[in-house]
């Protein structure tokens, strides 16, 4: 089957000249998957897996929606993707016995990432808490698990037993509200990056928590108001940002709400604050110890909570600046001000 004539925006015509800036393009011809808006990694791949799009024969499993498929005059992969499969390995390839590598994957197996080249319902081996994906509640959760008999998360997740990591692990009325910790937009990855930029600092110049307009009700507290947030683990303050971007939510048969924190400030730098990572819970995942800090339980309440990070260590400064930040110790210099 020859391939179509390409087309603007096709994978074909989507190789860029040399200095060419691929963040800029946009939308270049009917090309659907639109190869030419910006760039996907990795080699600007738009669906991963996208040798599934066609039949063990190579053929198109829909000709209104085929993707990627074999070519038998150029001997290749060809379409209006990227092909994710070796692009010469016709879909008769099967693997001789021993092979290995790239070598053990045939031609009719889309799925290169997996040891077998094929999609996988379970894990087989290797996940402790396998061989099928289930839901569980997170560690701390004000509302009861009705799928498995485990109130809380999965039975191997890691824990650990120490004073400061005092854990809700049953419901409670004394931390009702469910918090969830996130980057923002305007800062630079994390804390350390974001706190010494001065220009960073203006954008977003305090810690605040975000919540909806009835929770700012119930509880008293108004746009822009401090307020005190505290956990089994501590508190800390924060400017309330009241938005409809938060929403209580009703399950089994009654109203939760959730609040947000970013967790890019604490004790150091030009813009200090409330550090959310100090009501977040040491929670691990049983495979690979991920940390599960996105959602654990809290209470909110208007005022300001004591002896928290008002003051900041350094001076705003100049910007750019390659010295050292002055009176900073060398693990909390900011990014691109080393020498």
């Amino acid at each position: 089957m020859a391939p179509p004539p390409a087309a603007p925006g096709s994978t074909a015509a989507s190789t860029p000249k040399p200095g060419h800036n691929r963040a800029r393009d946009r939308i270049i011809g009917p090309n659907r998957v639109q190869p030419n808006w910006a760039f996907a990694w990795p080699h600007n791949r738009r669906m991963m897996y996208n040798r599934a799009s066609a039949d063990p024969q190579g053929k198109p499993w829909s000709e209104r929606k085929k993707y990627i498929w074999w070519d038998d005059q150029t001997q290749r992969w060809t379409g209006i993707d990227e092909p994710d499969f070796q692009p010469d390995k016709p879909p008769t390839y099967r693997p001789a016995p021993g092979a290995k590598g790239m070598d053990a994957i045939g031609g009719a197996d889309p799925f290169i990432m997996k040891p077998d080249g094929r999609a996988w319902l379970f894990a087989p081996g290797g996940a402790k808490d396998g061989p099928f994906p289930t839901h569980y509640e997170p560690m701390e959760s004000p509302v009861s698990n009705t799928l498995y008999p485990h109130q809380n998360t999965s039975p191997v997740v890691r824990t650990f037993d120490d004073p400061i990591n005092r854990l809700a692990l049953t419901p409670e009325s004394q931390f009702p509200v469910v918090a969830t910790t996130y980057r923002l937009t305007e800062h630079y990855l994390s804390g350390p990056m974001s706190r010494f930029n001065s220009w960073l600092n203006e954008l977003q110049p305090a810690m605040f928590v975000e919540m909806s307009p009835e929770l700012a009700t119930e509880r008293n507290i108004a746009h822009g108001d401090y307020c005190t947030i505290s956990s089994p683990r501590g508190q800390i303050e924060a400017r309330a940002m009241v938005t409809r971007r938060m929403q209580p939510l009703l399950i089994q048969g009654r109203i939760v709400h959730q609040v947000g924190l970013p967790f890019h400030w604490a004790f150091a730098g030009e813009c200090v604050g409330g550090n959310a990572n100090d009501l977040t819970s040491l929670v691990a995942d049983p495979n690979v110890s991920m940390h599960e800090a996105k959602a654990f339980v809290c209470d909110v309440r208007p005022g300001r909570a004591p002896n928290q990070p008002t003051i900041p260590t350094v001076p705003p400064d100049r910007w750019p600046n390659r010295a050292p930040s002055p009176q900073t110790p060398k693990s909390a210099q900011p990014e691109g001000h080393m020498t």
